[in-house]
């Protein structure tokens, strides 16, 4: 028996006739799967000198082969797989049969992208994603601050009754007082210092409390905005505590009066500088504290 020959003498008569194969081939190549009508190495495609019967016969490669229909809607254009309506897409109720030529499959590859492939859905949840993620390490880097994170234990307004913004001007003015007796000049506050004496004093809050930290210099320079040129002078943070009663609670000025002996003590006495900006900022902590720092520059 040649190596040609089926073991159970298939190929003879369909093979040679074709009656069987009923436009498909019935034998591959054991190589490279090039279907054959025929046991009859060696392939055509490979030179290999064995076929294998096709588990389920293929189509031979025939130009004239018919490829398998598809069910359009005449209303919207959907393709459908099977005759099964009504239309998926727009629900008309009937689908007619149509058979693709080479040019309906031509014109579909060319006319995808990836972009086809997305849902308005996803196109919408990646862009969400993506400005979502901005904001994140924006608001990681310092540049913008998210609602919640400006959250700083305590109580920037008030302590114990007593008005902090208040305080704060009446620290500058006793300050500035003493500073006069003492043959020196004044300090001048400046928006852009107060923002940075903010920033810091109440991360230094959030910092004692454990929800914080101090910011970086690079945060405290984009406070500054170039306010203090080279940079800051002196960086004052102090804390004082007042028990319900004492006399530094009976009004701003008294509780400016009590800080500005604590900045003082802090700071080594009033010192003689070419600095004359100022900026502060006086915070009541969780823990019964009143804290406060103030940038010279």
């Amino acid at each position: 028996m040649s190596e040609g020959d089926s073991p159970d003498g298939e190929d003879g008569a369909s093979g040679a006739s074709g009656t069987d194969t009923g436009g498909s081939a019935k034998w591959r190549c054991a190589w490279c799967d090039k279907p054959h009508e025929r046991n009859d190495p060696p392939c055509d495609n490979c030179g290999h000198h064995k076929f294998e019967k096709a588990v389920v016969p293929v189509a031979p490669e025939d130009p004239d082969h018919e490829r398998e229909p598809v069910w359009v809607c005449p209303e919207c254009g959907r393709v459908h797989q099977k005759n099964s309506p009504p239309c998926s897409r727009c629900g008309n109720a009937e689908l007619e049969r149509t058979i693709p030529d080479e040019a309906d499959y031509a014109e579909e590859l060319s006319g995808t992208s990836y972009l086809d492939l997305l849902d308005a859905r996803y196109v919408v949840g990646l862009a969400f994603a993506l400005v979502a993620g901005t904001v994140l390490v924006l608001a990681l880097l310092g540049v913008i601050t998210l609602p919640g994170m400006d959250s700083v234990p305590g109580s920037a307004s008030e302590y114990r009754g007593v008005d902090l913004g208040e305080t704060e001007a009446a620290f500058v003015a006793e300050v500035n007082d003493r500073r006069a007796e003492a043959g020196l000049s004044e300090y001048e506050r400046n928006g852009n210092v107060d923002d940075a004496a903010r920033l810091y004093n109440q991360g230094w809050v959030s910092e004692v409390a454990g929800t914080g930290s101090i910011p970086s210099g690079e945060r405290l320079g984009r406070a500054l905005d170039g306010t203090c040129g080279e940079g800051v002078e002196r960086i004052t943070p102090f804390t004082e505590s007042f028990d319900e009663g004492a006399a530094a609670l009976d009004s701003p000025d008294a509780l400016a009066g009590a800080l500005a002996d604590g900045y003082t003590a802090e700071a080594g006495g009033l010192s003689e500088t070419d600095s004359d900006l100022v900026g502060l900022d006086v915070h009541a902590g969780a823990d019964g504290n009143v804290y406060a720092t103030v940038f010279v520059c």
